[in-house]
């Protein structure tokens, strides 16, 4: 039973509002006290019935229910709830890296996103929510291993702290899919002027780079990692982490062999796989047939670096470590088998689009 389940338990036995919050030091001190003994019992305040579950670097992790009307059977099925949750806490370690915060809001935002409420604002009982009114960088780590031990919430936040410098804060979504948020200083190293060289997305993407490649030799297996701008999380995350969802379906569909993905480069992937199955056979068979060529993998690897390369030849030919005149032939071959030139642009812009509806339609 995670946070949020032992929230709804809660409100269900007693029919009281009941949530889970993390209390600052003074306001832990003056509730509980400072001794071990003293935080493991519960206490009333206010009104209400706060039963501590773990404390982490003086702060102390409470479950709260409104006592008025409350009787005293329901008193102590509410202790005995919240003690048996924190003694599940204690066995498993999870407050140790603050998984139980992260996974009360990885409740809410599962929920969210399955309704598609890509708008929503996290609530006032998100106990995270005092640490998301700031610009932060989110990044979407999906593992494609079945089964990997070693990964774990506590091994993958002491990698991010490592990488990132400064604070961060990672939530397990569904199975094998991280979400990770770090304050947007990661890309300009605390300087709040603009870098004058780099863009930010440039800089989000030699970030991304450099923790895939950190991931990637900790860890044995696929991973693929999408990022996106900063944004306020509180009122921003929904619509953030249904993009970079989608960012990764559309990499995994038309950028194989490549693990990082990034949403301001997958603009026409986007459009191309909203259109309906069947419209976009129509369209592929309208274009012409470019299947041929499409199905090579060499021209098509071709293909794809030429229009990377912003159709410039010498470009391509350095980045495919071929000579210049070995692009010219395969180039020239191309538009003897199809009949376009790709170094026009009006034959370059219908390739391109052939070759985007092939590698979708050719997953149906």
């Amino acid at each position: 039973m995670d946070s949020e389940a032992l929230r709804q338990k809660l409100e269900q036995l007693t029919g009281k509002r009941a949530g889970i919050k993390q209390l600052g030091r003074q306001h832990s001190a003056s509730l509980f006290g400072v001794g071990t003994e003293e935080q493991e019992q519960p206490v009333t305040h206010d009104g209400y019935l706060w039963v501590p579950l773990y404390e982490n670097e003086g702060r102390i992790t409470a479950v709260w229910v409104e006592m008025e009307g409350l009787t005293g059977l329901e008193l102590q099925l509410v202790n005995y709830a919240a003690r048996n949750y924190a003694i599940a806490l204690k066995a498993t370690g999870l407050k140790e890296e603050g998984e139980v915060e992260a996974r009360q809001l990885s409740g809410w935002l599962n929920s969210q996103l399955e309704q598609e409420k890509n708008d929503a604002e996290i609530p006032d009982d998100m106990t995270l929510k005092g640490r998301l009114f700031g610009d932060m960088v989110p990044f979407l780590l999906v593992s494609e291993n079945v089964h990997n031990p070693q990964l774990t919430y506590r091994s993958l936040m002491k990698l991010l702290r490592n990488y990132f410098e400064n604070e961060i804060l990672l939530i397990p979504l569904q199975e094998k899919e991280w979400l990770i948020l770090a304050r947007k200083e990661l890309l300009t190293g605390g300087d709040d002027k603009e870098d004058e060289e780099e863009s930010e997305d440039e800089l989000l993407a030699q970030t991304s780079m450099g923790l895939h490649e950190l991931i990637a030799s900790e860890w044995v297996g696929v991973f693929h990692l999408a990022v996106a701008p900063a944004i306020i999380p509180v009122k921003g995350l929904t619509g953030s982490v249904a993009l970079l969802r989608e960012t990764i379906v559309l990499g995994r569909i038309f950028q194989v062999g490549e693990y990082i993905h990034l949403p301001w480069e997958l603009h026409m992937e986007r459009l191309i796989n909203s259109i309906p199955d069947e419209r976009r056979r129509q369209l592929l068979g309208q274009i012409g047939d470019y299947s041929s060529v499409l199905a090579d993998k060499e021209m098509l690897l071709t293909l794809e670096t030429f229009f990377e390369m912003d159709c410039n030849v010498s470009e391509t030919a350095k980045k495919l470590y071929i000579h210049r005149n070995t692009l010219l032939y395969r180039l020239d071959k191309i538009k003897q088998e199809t009949g376009a030139d790709v170094r026009s642009f009006g034959d370059a812009a219908i390739v391109k689009l052939a070759m985007l509806l092939y590698k979708v339609t050719k997953r149906k």
